[in-house]
């Protein structure tokens, strides 16, 4: 079990502290609980949506073709790479 040892202090309007407190009675759960839930839910889909890119179809297909091209090689980073090869073989 995680340690608890932070505190977020807000301020609400009474009216949607009442709403907590009967949503939160009806979960099952205290206040805080159901707090530290629905931020925690919140903040798992405000993340996870910034991890998602989203693509028209057309652009989904322009990507999908630049994926399936053979890349071309960097003559100058080729080079780079073949000196600091040759450095690490005897």
């Amino acid at each position: 079990m995680t340690t608890k040892n932070e505190r977020i202090d807000l301020r609400v309007p009474s009216a949607l502290k009442a709403m907590v407190a009967e949503a939160s009675e009806a979960s099952g759960l205290s206040i805080s609980a159901f707090i530290a839930a629905a931020a925690r839910d919140q903040a798992e889909r405000v993340l996870r949506s910034r991890q998602v890119l989203m693509l028209s179809n057309r652009d989904r297909d322009q990507f999908l073709a630049a994926l399936d091209r053979p890349a071309r090689p960097v003559p100058s980073a080729v080079q780079r790479a073949k000196k600091r090869y040759q450095g690490h073989v005897e």
